[in-house]
């Protein structure tokens, strides 16, 4: 069986990967990653690998690595696995983590390459899938990260290091049964400084990466409506899970049980070789939670909590812009009045 190797130039994972040099500090090293062969039925894949491979399957290719700096540097160079941000879109973990998908499978011909400016150098990539893989998607990363870390001038407790890396990524997709499952499971207050946050835990429990997209509507105990939110995620990995930040700006939750109305729809994401979006599934959940006395009097400490919408309420007592604007009428008569008998007074030269 041919197995393809190409480059993957689909949007969804480019939340951070770097497809063009990692910005450095000026008069230094940077360094750029383009792979050597692509499918040239896919324009835009000339920048990221995409393989479609069986469990077993062994297939290679090549990454240029090129300096594309001012000075002479040295790129570490290694593989990583990806998975889901904190508000969604890929990303990808940190070289010290354990590797257990496809940052696992990857195998670099050189760990390191030192270069000069606009030089480059070619380094061999064999990728090695587990004949126990899972079908369905599967994303890594290979970086390239500037050996000279710079630091900070910060003083005291403060100590900032600065990491230029570069970040091609590496999707493979494996043939077999597959679906796209995905949950709502759980539900929690945060925030702080008068800024409300609902918490979702949302999870892909399925195979196939998606985007999926809902509301949620907040209530009281007593079925009041206390705030609703659209939101619409980007990119979220198969067997990965977050807790999903939803601002309610302005004002806090006031001590008490709340619940959260989500209503959430998904499906395949088209990526790499599918060429086209699944069928969406929606779902419902209600998933409750509580804001207790002490969350309040210490995370949202003066802020004015959020009530529910009274049934059938009226508007009562003047607008606060009615109000602001009569004050600014009066203020600009007291002025007026205070300068004509200033006049008055001067003295006549």
């Amino acid at each position: 069986m041919r197995v393809r190797l190409c480059a993957l130039g689909a949007i969804a994972f480019l939340a951070v990967v770097a497809a063009s040099p990692a910005t450095a500090a000026p008069s230094a090293a940077s360094f750029a990653l383009v792979p050597q062969r692509y499918d040239k039925g896919l324009p835009a894949s000339q920048s990221y690998f995409i393989a479609v491979a069986h469990p077993g399957d062994t297939f290679t290719n090549s990454v240029r690595v090129q300096n594309v700096g001012t000075k002479t540097g040295k790129a570490l160079l290694y593989a990583v696995d990806g998975t889901t941000g904190r508000t969604s879109g890929a990303v990808y973990l940190d070289g010290a983590k354990p590797r257990q998908d496809v940052g696992a499978w990857v195998a670099l011909g050189s760990r390191s390459v030192t270069l000069g400016p606009g030089q480059s150098e070619l380094v061999p990539i064999t990728v090695h899938v587990p004949p126990n893989a899972r079908p369905g998607d599967h994303l890594g990363g290979i970086v390239a990260e500037n050996a000279a870390v710079t630091g900070a001038t910060g003083r005291g407790a403060l100590q900032i290091k600065v990491r230029h890396l570069t970040i091609a990524a590496v999707e493979v997709q494996i043939p077999g049964t597959t679906s796209t499952a995905f949950d709502a499971t759980a539900a929690r207050a945060g925030g702080e400084h008068g800024y409300q946050y609902v918490y979702l835990r949302l999870a892909s429990t399925g195979a196939l990466t998606t985007k999926p997209h809902g509301h949620v509507t907040v209530v009281d105990a007593d079925g009041r409506e206390i705030a609703s939110r659209d939101f619409r995620l980007d990119t979220f990995l198969p067997r990965t899970a977050i807790d999903y930040p939803l601002l309610l700006p302005g004002r806090a939750l006031e001590p008490g049980d709340y619940r959260a109305e989500v209503e959430l729809s998904y499906g395949a994401a088209a990526i790499g070789y599918r060429r086209t979006a699944g069928a969406e599934t929606s779902i419902t959940r209600s998933l409750p939670f509580t804001v207790t006395g002490r969350e309040y009097s210490t995370v949202f400490r003066g802020a004015n909590p959020v009530k529910a919408k009274p049934i059938n309420a009226k508007p009562s007592g003047s607008p606060p812009y009615l109000l602001i604007g009569v004050a600014a009428i009066g203020a600009l008569f007291a002025g007026i009045a205070v300068v004509l008998v200033t006049l008055r007074r001067w003295p006549a030269r």
